[in-house]
């Protein structure tokens, strides 16, 4: 089938056309739709060391220090220290805390906090994206000593809010509580290398059936594309579309995934995307395996996931592939989005790789 082009109008420069923007604006204003801090070379935490502190947040659902347990006495294992400190309480319904404006701010806490070293997101779910006006910036570009911060799913609202207001690498990996001390060997082991090496993680290693891994690679387009990472749970970036924290593509390599989602409602994020010219420049795309994606959950006819993404990413002109270990999946690379990055797609996918040509963190460790 003959892949469609879909035109955007655009309606940001029209919409700027109609006023100026302000030199200065207070912390109640969102800055300008379509802002982006992130210089260059966007700025790196240290690396963390034995006694670093890693503080547990929850932006998005309820948690339980109960159930972080197992993530403290992992990183316990690495000689790092868990820390509660910074965890809201309570819940009501979906969210965790009694109000958006604790968990926000528990968050420029956890940011401003000379003590932590690393901010680990607990859960995803729902809520994140209620925070990002809510918390405090410009204290944080005042006060905040770069951290490493980790999450995926929900957490992508704070991935693409701080590379827009703070410039930092952030990474995208696994919620803490949902490691499993017994679970594949891959997702711990790239989280320590990550927070822990100062070194560039070079090609990352697909799991095979010995892990468990039963994903399929897919190739919709060939090629070879270097740039910085960026992205996450696709849900979130259409979500994100016409704020002020909307994902920037030009330049980028971008990577998305999406759990529990039918094909039509991936077409339907997709195009969002086309249209607001999120794809703009891209210069390739990686879709993470997304099993219950694939398939759909009724007996209506449907395009199948692959259909869909052939048509609305095919004609796009750079390599797109789709099934690597990223996001809701138990075998889970940690990706520093912010990072230099090359992808080779290639054949049938099994010879492509995806190589980070960047350190996520300084030459030097927190400890």
């Amino acid at each position: 089938m003959r892949a469609r082009r879909y035109v955007r109008r655009d309606h940001t420069r029209r919409s700027m056309q109609n006023g100026t923007a302000p030199t200065t604006r207070k912390r109640s204003q969102a800055p300008m739709v379509g802002r982006e801090v992130m210089p260059t070379s966007p700025v790196k935490p240290r690396a963390l060391g034995k006694g670093a502190q890693v503080a547990f947040v929850a932006p998005s659902r309820p948690v339980t220090p109960d159930s972080l347990a197992t993530a403290s006495t992992i990183i316990g294992e690495w000689g790092l220290i868990g820390t509660n400190r910074h965890l809201v309480p309570g819940g009501r319904g979906y969210l965790a805390g009694e109000t958006d404006t604790a968990r926000a701010a528990k968050i420029t806490e956890a940011l401003c906090d000379p003590e932590t070293d690393a901010i680990w997101c607990a859960r995803g779910g729902y809520g994140a994206g209620r925070l990002l006006p809510l918390i405090d910036w410009e204290r944080a570009r005042r006060m905040a000593r770069p951290k490493l911060i980790t999450g995926y799913s929900d957490i992508t609202a704070l991935h693409l809010a701080i590379a827009h207001e703070l410039g930092w690498i952030t990474l995208h990996g696994p919620v803490a509580a949902l490691l499993k001390a017994d679970g594949p060997t891959i997702s711990r082991d790239s989280l320590r290398r990550v927070w822990t090496d100062t070194e560039p993680l070079g090609i990352l290693p697909v799991p095979d059936e010995s892990d468990g891994w039963q994903g399929q690679i897919r190739v919709t387009r060939t090629g070879i594309a270097t740039g910085r990472l960026t992205g996450g749970n696709l849900a979130l970036v259409a979500s994100l579309v016409g704020t002020p924290w909307a994902l920037q593509g030009n330049g980028k390599l971008i990577i998305l995934e999406d759990v529990d989602e039918s094909p039509y409602r991936i077409d339907r994020m997709l195009i969002q995307l086309r249209q607001a010219g999120t794809f703009d420049g891209c210069r390739g795309i990686v879709f993470g395996s997304s099993p219950t994606c694939e398939t759909v959950k009724d007996s209506r006819s449907s395009l199948t996931l692959f259909d869909v993404l052939d048509e609305l990413l095919g004609d796009l002109g750079i390599p797109v592939v789709y099934g690597w270990p990223i996001g809701h999946t138990d075998h889970q690379w940690t990706l520093p989005l912010g990072a230099m990055a090359t992808l080779s797609v290639e054949g049938d996918g099994q010879s492509s790789t995806l190589r980070i040509d960047e350190s996520a963190t300084m030459d030097e460790r927190r400890g």
